[in-house]
């Protein structure tokens, strides 16, 4: 599916082709949305570092002083000798380790669900570039549309202007009637400004193409209508192979599902090693008032048997959010074919008015061929010939819009798919 561009120069005509697929992936490279996912891997693979040193031992230090209303005393009086009390106030400063041993899968769960967070985020920004197609489509079939009704306008005028000299000869040598160029220049002048619009229209279209694909497009190129592909009939199915949107429904609903086990993972018991060495006054020797240095080391499990309930409830509400889901795509689908019953209604009405198109040219013609005699043998006036001339004008550009009509409900129909374009 090609879209031919040529390029118009005082002394140089070249030609260039373009695919629409080229176009499409133009747009998306040059979105700054493009972008998007290096960025999103790169933080991830960050915050992936972050959860793995959970199963180093990281050192902590800690500080803290007290003072305290009781100490514990012992009730004794020995006659002759005291014993010591602990002191009301009180500091110390360690530095701890703790080596997990048994994390029951805490960090490769976290990990997971960290890959499924990213997988769900990249299938979001592909999600949000595959509507550039649209864009890039509506601009290339508008921009050819107007170049269509340019053409036609263009080959009125040319015309037209042959039969002004040739009037105007007549008039000056007495054989016409000056209403004649009168009704002449009218058309003209109606031609002229549809034209202007027609030609406005086209510049815009042109502009938001290159603002879409980076590329530079002449105000006077030409693009030759793309032969697209007829659409075989496919169900619904035909969507979830291609359009970016189904991807991300299965990455949410694994991202969903790997929440769900790491909520289960929480309620697991836990074993790990431990030391600590530091200074205090007292140390662990309670009795000993002096500044005294002192380590502690062993094995330590943690097991909090009401966090099941919390895990299951967080199971539960991943499951009901997997639900969601699949009611969202469900709906987007039919969306979808909803879109295609429409595009392919649309595509067999053009198809079945392209023999209309030919036929009412050809009637045309044969009408405008008959007014132009009458006009030239002076049996009918200029005007006669002008409005069978408008009318062969407006049947030409007619099935000229046709054709492009048809091609862009080709192209929309096969992006609504996700087909990829030739």
């Amino acid at each position: 599916m090609l879209v031919t561009i040529a390029l118009q120069a005082p002394a140089l005509q070249a030609q260039t082709t373009l695919s629409l697929s080229q176009l499409h992936a133009d747009a998306i490279a040059r979105d700054a949305r493009s972008q998007t996912p290096a960025l999103l891997r790169s933080a991830s693979a960050l915050r992936d570092r972050v959860i793995t040193t959970d199963r180093i031992a990281q050192p902590q230090l800690h500080a803290q002083a007290t003072h305290q209303s009781d100490v514990t005393e012992i009730p004794i009086r020995i006659p002759g000798s005291s014993i010591p009390s602990p002191p009301y106030s009180r500091y110390q400063l360690t530095l701890d380790l703790d080596q997990p041993l048994y994390d029951a899968g805490a960090v490769a769960s976290r990990r997971a669900v960290e890959r499924g967070r990213l997988g769900e985020a990249e299938s979001d920004v592909a999600q949000q570039l595959y509507k550039l197609r649209f864009e890039v489509n509506a601009a290339v079939f508008s921009a050819l549309l107007q170049q269509e009704q340019l053409e036609a306008l263009d080959a009125t005028r040319a015309q037209l202007d042959q039969r002004m000299r040739e009037v105007s000869a007549r008039v000056r040598e007495g054989s016409a009637l000056a209403r004649d160029t009168s009704a002449l220049r009218a058309e003209q002048l109606r031609i002229e400004e549809a034209r202007a619009d027609v030609s406005s229209r086209h510049r815009t279209a042109l502009r938001v193409l290159a603002n879409l694909t980076g590329r530079a497009f002449d105000p006077d190129v030409r693009l030759e209508v793309p032969d697209v592909p007829e659409v075989p009939a496919v169900g619904p199915s035909v969507f979830e192979k291609f359009r970016p949107e189904f991807a991300r429904f299965d990455a949410t609903r694994n991202r969903l599902e790997l929440e769900a086990r790491a909520a289960a993972v929480d309620a697991r018991p836990r074993v790990s090693a431990f030391v600590q060495a530091g200074v205090g006054q007292p140390g662990l020797n309670q009795l000993r008032p002096d500044t005294d240095a002192f380590y502690l080391a062993g094995i330590r499990a943690i097991w909090r048997p009401l966090a099941r309930h919390d895990a299951q409830r967080r199971s539960e509400q991943a499951r009901l959010q997997q639900r969601v889901t699949d009611l969202e795509e469900r709906a987007f689908a039919e969306t979808l074919e909803r879109a295609t019953i429409a595009d392919r209604e649309e595509i067999s009405t053009l198809e079945s008015a392209r023999g209309r198109d030919l036929a009412l040219i050809a009637v045309r013609e044969d009408i405008e061929r008959v007014a132009r005699v009458e006009f030239e043998e002076g049996a009918a006036p200029a005007s006669v010939w002008v409005t069978a001339q408008s009318d062969l004008l407006a049947a030409r550009i007619a099935a000229r819009r046709h054709l492009v009509e048809l091609a862009y409900a080709r192209a929309r129909l096969l992006t609504t798919l996700g087909v990829p374009l030739p």
